[in-house]
């Protein structure tokens, strides 16, 4: 049996026959991945699931790190970094924190579950429907994986001035992670797809091509190939392109901006000494990590919350300004550009670390008088702007690269009507 798709990325007509086990299909056109083949994938599916979700409860119940200072001992569980950051009127981070690295990947893997043992299948169509495309817009808002490195970075910073022990519940995190990750790569999102219809509207196109050439539009849901204004598998409304997303990209590349600004300005963290309050922006932070001589991760923290954020902000802004008014991009230029697009989307989370860092300093140096860590205005902001710097890029439409000026312009018009 043969899958007909379009790619997400250069928008090329392709027909893939069953692939073998770990066989990679590939776009002939842009080189991006595509499919890849896969054996027992429902079998391994639910048993990675099942490790992680048994390995992420058993980090919940157990003593997580430990941090000693001058006989005074301060012991946290994997759920006090959100509690913390609620009695210190950070709700946001709080939720943030609990939501993005317990309770979401802790749900979708409950959902992973179900949905390979026949929940499908059970269901009524439209709660299967509407099950998957939860799921699926779900996954890239889990950053448990990021949360593990800035734990790392965080004992970096303190192993010096006091000492640091990993309970169980550290150790049961880590693999929760490993096994989650391993799952993920297991998911097929076609065949999920294929179990809430078989239409596969497969048309007979002569030569190679691509869909918005052959009136045809790909569900941005479900990537199901039609040629009607509504998927007739998930019944989301289909367009040519992604409406009006250069507008939204701007527009939340703005407030990206306008949030990245005082997240700089305003101190990210306060670290109590004696009752002596001591601020420390990003910059600042970064500048006493190498001080310490700790430059491996003083530049690990430079790159994640300094540069990655502003190459972002240029990046989408140049693909922006690229569609908009050049009229005339050459196959290599828009080669490069998909590329580009690519890395800007997968790292985009990861500017998420200083605020993760913040977060386990704030839960675990709780000393009172001594020392103590509370978290300032700037990790507000600056978690803000990662989100909407991460909405920005899901929501640029890089197909837009390889249309031309007439092309794009006939079928908006289309849309529109």
């Amino acid at each position: 049996m043969q899958i007909h798709l379009a790619c997400d990325h250069c928008d090329q007509l392709i027909f893939i026959d069953v692939l073998k086990p770990n066989q990679v299909a590939s776009c002939p056109n842009c080189q991006c991945k595509l499919h890849i083949g896969k054996k027992n994938s429902e079998q391994k599916v639910v048993a990675l699931s099942l490790c992680a979700i048994i390995m992420l409860l058993s980090a919940l119940f157990y003593p997580f790190i430990s941090f000693s200072e001058q006989g005074i001992t301060q012991t946290i569980t994997l759920l006090d970094a959100g509690k913390i950051l609620f009695a210190y009127n950070s709700p946001f981070l709080g939720v943030l924190i609990d939501v993005s690295i317990i309770f979401l990947p802790l749900t979708l893997l409950v959902f992973f579950v179900l949905i390979h043992i026949g929940l499908l299948k059970i269901l009524p169509r439209k709660y299967s429907i509407k099950l998957l495309k939860l799921i699926f817009k779900l996954i890239p808002w889990v950053m448990s994986e990021i949360f593990l490195i800035g734990i790392l970075i965080s004992m970096v910073k303190i192993m010096s001035i006091a000492d640091i022990g990993f309970g169980l519940s550290f150790y049961a995190f880590s693999a929760f992670i490993i096994f989650y990750l391993m799952c993920l790569t297991q998911i097929d999102k076609k065949k999920l797809w294929r179990h809430i219809s078989h239409s596969d509207n497969s048309p007979i196109i002569c030569s190679p091509s691509r869909a918005i050439d052959n009136n045809l539009r790909a569900c941005h849901i479900c990537h199901l190939l039609t040629s009607h204004t509504q998927c007739s598998r998930c019944h989301s409304n289909t367009f040519f392109r992604t409406p009006s997303s250069i507008q939204k990209v701007i527009a939340l590349l703005v407030t990206s901006l306008m949030l990245y600004l005082p997240a700089n300005f305003y101190p990210i963290m306060h670290t109590w000494v004696l009752n002596q309050d001591e601020p420390a922006t990003i910059l600042g932070g970064i500048m006493t990590l190498w001080k310490m001589g700790s430059y491996p991760i003083a530049i690990i923290i430079f790159i994640a919350s300094i540069i990655i954020p502003l190459a972002k902000i240029f990046v989408l802004s140049l693909l922006c300004y690229v569609v908009s008014y050049k009229n005339d991009i050459d196959y290599t230029a828009q080669h490069q550009y998909t590329k580009v697009y690519q890395v800007t989307e997968f790292i985009g989370k990861w500017s998420m670390l200083d605020v993760f860092v913040v977060a386990v300093l704030v839960a675990l140096v709780q000393l009172g008088a001594l020392m103590s860590i509370t978290p300032g205005k700037g990790a507000i902001f600056f978690a803000g702007m990662v989100v909407t710097s991460m909405l920005a890029a899901h929501a640029f439409d890089p197909r837009l690269l390889w249309d031309k000026e007439n092309q794009l312009s006939n079928n908006n018009q289309r849309d529109i009507e």
